[in-house]
Parts: C-alpha cells; structure tokens; sequence
C-alpha cells in the first residue's frame, strides 16, 4: 500500500539501516508497515508501529537504508529525515558490527550473534589529530538517548530475573524465515574447543539461540576494518565493544538537528581478515532488530518535546544558516571551506566536517555559537572573504547581528 505523507506526521522515530538485510530484517520487527513517499526526499520509506510502555500508544516508527553504507551517508539519510519529518525527535541506528572478542576476559568477550547497545556512545576513532605519529581524538559525539537508556536499564533489570524479550522475539522471527537462522555454532571461528571446566578463563555458556547483550562504547568510523591487531588496539585504548561505519554520522546529524539518536547492532564478524564472512549477517541483523522492538517496548510514548533540548538561540541561528546558504559561494564545497580557513584554530578544527553543504554549515554556525568570540571571528571571516562594501556581507551581517541571539 502506498499513501502519502505530510508535514503533520506524528512519526516519533526514524530507524536507520546501513544493509538491505539489515532492513529486511528490521521489517520483520515492525507491524502495520506501509509504503510512504515524501515529494522532495529520495528515500524509500515505511511507516509502522512498533509498542510502548502505553498499550494505547504505540510508537509511530519510519524506516528505510542507506543508499551506501558510511558515516556520511547515515548523516545524509538522518538529514532527509529531519526534514521530511518534523515530528520525528530521535533516531536509531539498526544493523550489524564486527565484534571485539576477549576470550580471556568473559564478561567482555563478544562473539558472533551477540547484540551490542552503545549505552555509552560512539568513539569516532579516526577523527583525530596526528602529532608526531600520535592521535588524539578532536572531539567527543553527542551521547545517546537518556529516555533509550533507561530503557535499556529496564530490559537489563529484566535479564537479571531471566526475562529476555527480545529473545522471544527473535526466536519466533526465525521460525518464519529460513535465512534469517542462527547459523550452526561450528561456523564460529572462535568457538572454544574447551569445556568451561577445563578452561576457567574462557567464555561462560549462554543458552544457544539466545544472544548476549554487551553494554558499552562503540567504535565508528569511515573504516572498513577488517585487522584483529588494529581492532584490539581500539579496544585497548577506548574500552570499545564493536566497530561499524554509521553511527558517528547518525550522531552527528541529530546533534545538528536537535534530535536524540541511540543505536543497536548486532554482531555478524571479528573485524578479521582471516575469517570473514557474510554467514552471520541476516541473524546478526535479526538480533538487532528483535533488541530494537523490546528496547521501545520499555520507552513510553515520544512527543514533540522529547527532542533533544534547544538552546534559546536555535530559531534565530535557523535563520543565519538560511541567510549563508542564499549566498553561491557558502553552496560551493571549496569556497565554504575556504571561509572556515580564516577562522581562528580552535574553532575551524571543532567544525564537523560535512560533504552536505547544510550540514556543514549548520556545524559551522552551530561551532561559532560555542566558543567566545565566534559570532565575530564568523563575521570577519565572511568579511575577508567578501569584502566590508559587498551587498552580500553587509546582508548577512545585519541578519546575524539580529537573529544571533533571539530566541
């Protein structure tokens, strides 16, 4: 069925997929899918509802992939989504990871199948400076969702006593789809071969069919790891639990517009050269699309003012940022950046970085609003680029010097 879809939506969630089987699988998950188109936007969407803490309120969930996996193109899909969908306040990010096992410490060891919640954010690793041969990381993502936090706090008290949701519903997704089967434990290159009594150290049982779930920190990155050195070296030095290719750039696009994000992923390989494969992805994909439902099961129903909050500035800079975007030369990849040369260090390096213009110059805007002396060190690089007699700078600073601060 298709329908059309306006700005009044009440759609609360947008759900994020990197894979075609990973959106297959999340459909599984979703009831009362939908077909929508919105004029403008190129993605494909659908609409349904996933359950809340309130049986009468479902939450109204959109759905689609990426058109290529990555961190700028999950910025770019959560961007269309923002604005094709102003309802919407918080994204979550759905799919598959790589791993990051500790055969020798079991509460840390992941292993395939297993899901992994990023309760403490992403690590965008490869955003860094370089001195000397040393990397330091530039600057640090919004953090998840608290409402989506706590309830994961829900679903971990509900482990605790033995209830695992999202097992159930895991399990029963499987039993209707063939391909989306746990895969035989054999195909696990890390297995052990040891029985627990024998190996104390290693990984404790867990019931087959009935994945693990790892709280922590992930990794995120425009990086297609496929090194175990270089994967246990991040997780040495950031405490992480995965690694993927998405979830910084989703992070980002909702910091940038207002919204709360949260992610999920399950895990389908070791970031391994060695023993890489595809054959744990459609379940891997499936666990994290089972966890998704059960995790908004314990969210009570989004509204409008579950946004990430606004700073009393956010309608005035809207207006700064419509205001640089008019002008040809803020369009231009190469003369935006340009600009952003003449500001002073500290700020042009905090700028996140964007191949979407809007983007981009919503970080800029959004970077100068921060730090002391923004507004001006903005102004006068606008005005070094232009000129003080262009029509142009003398427009856009009469805008700022009205919009800046209002709320």
């Amino acid at each position: 069925m298709s329908r059309s879809f306006g700005a009044s939506s009440d759609v609360e969630v947008g759900i994020v997929t990197a894979l075609p089987v990973e959106c297959v699988a999340l459909r599984m998950m979703v009831d009362e899918l939908a077909e929508l188109r919105v004029p403008g936007d190129p993605n494909h969407y659908r609409a349904g509802v996933l359950p809340s803490r309130d049986p009468e309120r479902p939450h109204r969930v959109v759905t689609a992939v990426q058109a290529e996996d990555g961190t700028r193109n999950a910025a770019a899909i959560c961007a269309d989504m923002a604005r094709s969908f102003p309802g919407l306040g918080t994204f979550v990010m759905c799919g598959i990871a790589g791993g990051v096992p500790a055969l020798h410490q079991p509460d840390r060891d992941v292993r395939l199948g297993d899901i992994v919640v990023a309760t403490k954010g992403v690590v965008d690793y490869d955003h860094v400076w370089t001195v000397d041969g040393s990397d330091t990381l530039r600057r640090s993502v919004q953090q998840p969702s608290k409402a989506l936090i706590r309830a994961d706090r829900e679903l971990e008290m509900r482990e605790l006593t033995g209830e695992l949701p999202w097992a159930a519903l895991l399990g029963t997704a499987q039993g209707r789809t063939a391909g989306f089967r746990r895969p035989a434990e054999e195909t696990d290159p890390l297995r052990p071969q040891e029985s627990v009594e024998s190996r104390p150290d290693i990984r404790p049982e867990w019931p087959v069919g009935s994945p693990r779930v790892h709280r922590g920190a992930v990794g995120s990155a425009d990086r297609l790891l496929r090194d175990a050195a270089r994967r246990d070296a991040l997780a040495g030095r950031h405490r992480i639990r995965a690694v993927e290719m998405e979830g910084s750039g989703v992070a980002v696009a909702a910091d940038l517009h207002e919204r709360q994000w949260f992610m999920v992923r399950g895990v389908a390989d070791y970031c391994d050269n060695r023993t890489k494969n595809d054959v744990w992805h459609p379940y891997a994909a499936l666990a994290a699309a089972a966890y998704v439902r059960a995790l908004l099961a314990e969210a009570a129903p989004f509204g409008p003012d579950d946004r990430r909050p606004a700073g009393p500035a956010a309608n005035g800079l809207q207006t700064v940022v419509d205001a640089l975007l008019s002008v040809p030369a803020m369009r231009d990849d190469y003369q935006r950046r340009a600009v952003i040369a003449l500001l002073p260090e500290h700020i042009r390096t905090a700028v996140p970085d964007s191949v979407l213009g809007r983007l981009h110059v919503v970080g800029l805007v959004r970077t100068c609003e921060h730090y002391p002396g923004g507004r001006e060190a903005l102004l006068d690089a606008l005005r070094l680029t232009f000129g003080a007699d262009d029509p142009e700078y003398r427009r856009i600073n009469g805008i700022v010097e009205r919009h800046w601060s209002a709320g």
